[in-house]
């Protein structure tokens, strides 16, 4: 989309400031949106430097962010403990001497009887029930990673789209400035024959000033948006300008479609394995109360007579197994907490889905008004002003009034299509979908 067509006329005022400032908070996300934010959309930028699409930036994101190295420590962590927790308890060995060094007949070592035996506990379904708790546990990074990885990624399309949207402003603005200078020039000339106005020539150079104020503050709002690219991008960010195509109508999926994908959530999905992470953990407790038998073997010499015997035994601990009664109460309580949280997200996350997707309607709406109807109207309310002002018909406050609001105009068009990428973003975030491939 080109503003140039509709917005020239030299020789003529024209309006110079924006009465609609945008602050965006866009950029992009998933894979989806690069099919709105085209490669082979130009988009002029003060910035110079390889030009970097939405598929890249998130990859980049996604690499370099020490977020996601977090990750990769807390999986070693957790593969650690696992590992750990495969560990079963040593055997022992005992050496025992009995009726030695003592008076009489016992004084000596002769009447000696030494017995060396192994002893070892029967756990071996403990450090099962150990081990697939602490895999369970383990489990919950990888939806944690997932949850991580897509608000980065939305982070990052967000700020991509605030970057390019700011770019279709200075384009704007900067046509604005050039078409403001020639209609002041013009009105100089016409002031040397007599023609013009004195008043219309000192007004007109006012606006040439807020026009080059503008741009000025644009650029500035620019490289505050290139500097959060950076955070989330690194340091080789400083090289890199996003380009895409602002005026494209992304394909969003219906209301059940997006309830589908919703269902899948990773947020939904952690409260599901934190149940199963609970579960794992009453079953460890519930193996953990119960005796632990042990057993015995070993040989006993006896020194007076060098024979040797055989021994062996076990034990067992008398008791009920009741002693993690109060920790598998609390576990089974914690669980019940999860599936209503679970319930309160699905409800939350059910009804911002619906409200996005009225919300992405409407900006469709605006969309649609502002080119068909809106902005064709002021400009021809615009080239009738223009022919009116050349014959001294009309006022120089009249024929600013509609030109600024033509300005405006298109200023809106920009600000609702970057509201519904904005709300795509959102949408994709929300159902967690179309992520680019993480690498471990």
């Amino acid at each position: 989309m080109s503003f140039n067509n509709s917005l020239n006329r030299p020789g003529k005022p024209i309006a110079n400031r924006f009465s609609v400032k945008t602050k965006f908070n866009i950029t992009m996300l998933l894979t989806a949106l690069l099919t709105l934010f085209s490669i082979n959309a130009v988009a002029e930028t003060s910035n110079v430097g390889h030009q970097i699409g939405l598929s890249e930036a998130i990859q980049v994101t996604l690499d370099n962010h020490p977020e996601m190295a977090r990750y990769r420590y807390q999986k070693q962590k957790f593969d650690a403990l696992t590992k750990q927790a495969g560990v079963s308890q040593k055997p022992q060995l005992d050496v025992t001497i009995e009726d030695a060094f003592g008076s009489g007949d016992y004084s000596g070592f002769d009447a000696a009887q030494t017995t060396i035996g192994i002893s070892w506990i029967l756990d071996g379904d403990l450090v099962d029930s150990r081990i697939k708790a602490s895999r369970e546990a383990s489990s919950q990074l990888s939806f944690e990673r997932e949850i991580k990885a897509l608000d980065l990624s939305s982070d990052t399309a967000k700020t991509f789209v605030e970057h390019i949207a700011l770019q279709e402003q200075i384009k704007l603005a900067r046509l604005n400035l050039q078409q403001t200078q020639e209609a002041y020039e013009s009105i100089v000339s016409l002031n040397k024959r007599g023609k013009g106005s004195t008043i219309d020539t000192i007004q007109m150079k006012a606006n040439v000033a807020r026009s080059e104020l503008m741009i000025e503050d644009l650029e500035h709002e620019l490289k505050a948006t290139q500097r959060r690219f950076m955070n989330n991008l690194g340091e080789e960010a400083k090289l890199m300008t996003p380009k895409g195509n602002l005026f494209s109508i992304p394909a969003i999926d219906n209301l059940n479609e997006s309830m589908a994908k919703l269902k899948e959530h990773p947020r939904l999905l952690a409260f599901a394995n934190k149940s199963r992470v609970l579960e794992s953990q009453i079953e460890l407790a519930r193996i953990e109360a119960e005796p632990r038998w042990e057993f015995s073997t070993g040989l006993r010499r006896y020194e007076r007579t060098s024979d040797v015997g055989i021994v062996a035994g076990f034990s067992v601990p008398l008791g009920s197994s009741g002693s993690n009664a109060g920790k598998i109460q609390s576990l089974r309580a914690e669980r019940s907490i999860y599936e209503v949280e679970s319930e309160v997200l699905r409800r939350e996350l059910y009804t911002q889905l619906y409200v996005l997707l009225q919300e992405i309607e409407h900006s469709k709406h605006v969309i649609n008004v502002n080119q068909q109807q809106i902005i064709p109207l002021l400009k021809e309310a615009k080239e009738e002003v223009n022919k009116a002002y050349q014959i001294g018909r009309t006022s120089y406050l009249q024929w600013f009034n509609i030109h600024q609001d033509y300005l405006v105009a298109h200023l809106e068009l920009i600000n609702a299509y970057k509201m519904l990428h904005l709300k795509n973003i959102e949408l994709q975030r929300l159902t967690g979908t179309t992520l680019e491939t993480i690498e471990n």
